[in-house]
């Protein structure tokens, strides 16, 4: 259902749901049709730029899950964050093709996957944890295995903990969601802190919702210290960071309040320590008026923004390697962002990338080979590497 590729020199990705439903009526009895195996979208339906390529390595067989997050082992192995329950490992044979093996099966959609300090690092959404494996003889099995944290997570729409970034100085970012509650052991020194809806006339239909924001979340490797950096957003999966060390994610507003006042678009916002992005439940968003509300670097219209890269480090010619790449996992689409210095900030401009029907990407992050690889999936449908 959902596609998936290495986009090579070039490859491109994008993302879009894609449902299949069979309608049979008969009036005399025919034998019965053998059921197709599920498989990602093929690399030919795959829009890329003219001398990049788009590969399919694998899709997802059945009982492997959908895989929505992904990080590179220190082997170049490739470990998916599963839909459903737990964590896999797709390994390179000598003939090209790819294994796949479970190195977990209890954790509950586990939306962030993170290699770095000689651990993996595991953002399970629904177990409301974050975990820190480690392969202490080097054998492939994480015998290590502590909880680092447990959040306060009460889903409404989903919107809990998401990917895991290292970031350029040495600590570890995570982005979180609306509906989860700051960490309790959040250092008092956190740039951003206690949010509020700060409105004088509450709106009668907001009545019931909280102060709960989505937030950027800074921790060290073994969990002894958190920080809230930045908040304000709704649910922002991803950040990146540009080789000069500023941090950019991409966040969404609530579809249902398209062409009402307060609906803000979807935007790509330039995160800043102690910044305030001003999301809020229905009417009491902060207008971009607000003196103290940071607003959007750029809106890009509708779209479910999932996984972001930058391609400094990448083999990708100019002038893709100077850019951002985001995934748009509704549209099936992958937008390339060019900043633009301006003032203290920066002027973003997007241009598409690659687009396929589907091309449902969740995760993507440009490997050791200095490509682009993606993976597809979400929502149970067939996941593609």
């Amino acid at each position: 259902m959902a596609g998936g590729t290495r986009v090579p020199a070039g490859g491109n990705a994008a993302l879009k749901r894609h449902a299949l439903g069979t309608i049979i009526a008969a009036a005399v009895a025919m034998p019965p049709l053998a059921a197709a195996e599920p498989q990602a979208t093929p690399a030919a339906h795959i829009v890329v730029p003219e001398g990049f390529r788009a590969e399919l390595l694998r899709s997802a067989e059945p009982g492997e899950d959908s895989w929505i997050s992904m990080t590179f082992d220190p082997q170049g192995r490739v470990i998916v964050g599963l839909d459903a329950r737990g964590v896999g490992r797709l390994t390179p044979r000598a003939d090209g093709s790819w294994s796949f093996e479970r190195l977990d099966d209890t954790l509950r959609h586990c939306r962030g996957v993170l290699h770095a300090h000689g651990a993996l690092y595991v953002g399970a959404t629904d177990s409301r944890e974050l975990w820190r494996f480690v392969d202490g003889d080097g054998d492939g099995t994480y015998e290590e295995r502590r909880r680092l944290a447990t959040f306060d997570y009460r889903s409404r729409f989903g919107h809990g903990t998401n990917q895991l970034v290292a970031g350029p100085d040495g600590m570890l970012f995570m982005m979180v969601g609306n509906d989860v509650s700051f960490p309790e052991a959040m250092s008092s020194a956190s740039p951003y802190r206690d949010p509020r809806t700060d409105r004088l006339l509450p709106d009668p239909a907001d009545a019931g919702e909280d102060d709960r924001v989505g937030y950027l979340l800074r921790f060290d490797p073994l969990g002894t210290e958190w920080t809230v950096v930045a908040g304000g957003f709704r649910n922002q999966v991803d950040v990146a960071f540009a080789p000069d060390g500023e941090a950019f994610t991409w966040d969404a507003d609530m579809e249902w309040d398209v062409g009402l006042p307060w609906y803000r678009p979807t935007r790509i916002n330039h995160v800043v320590s102690g910044g305030e992005y001003g999301w809020r439940w229905g009417t009491a968003k902060w207008p971009v008026h607000y003196a103290d509300s940071l607003p959007s670097s750029l809106d890009t219209a509708l779209g479910s923004p999932t996984g972001l890269a930058f391609a400094a480090t990448s083999r990708f010619p100019p002038p893709w390697r100077d850019c951002l790449f985001g995934a748009d996992w509704q549209h099936g689409r992958i937008l390339a962002f060019t900043l633009e210095p301006c003032g203290a900030s920066y002027t973003p401009h997007d241009r598409l990338f690659a687009s396929g029907a589907p091309l449902n990407g969740c995760d993507m992050a440009f490997g050791p080979d200095g490509w682009l690889w993606v993976v597809t999936g979400g929502r149970g449908s067939c996941s593609g590497l």
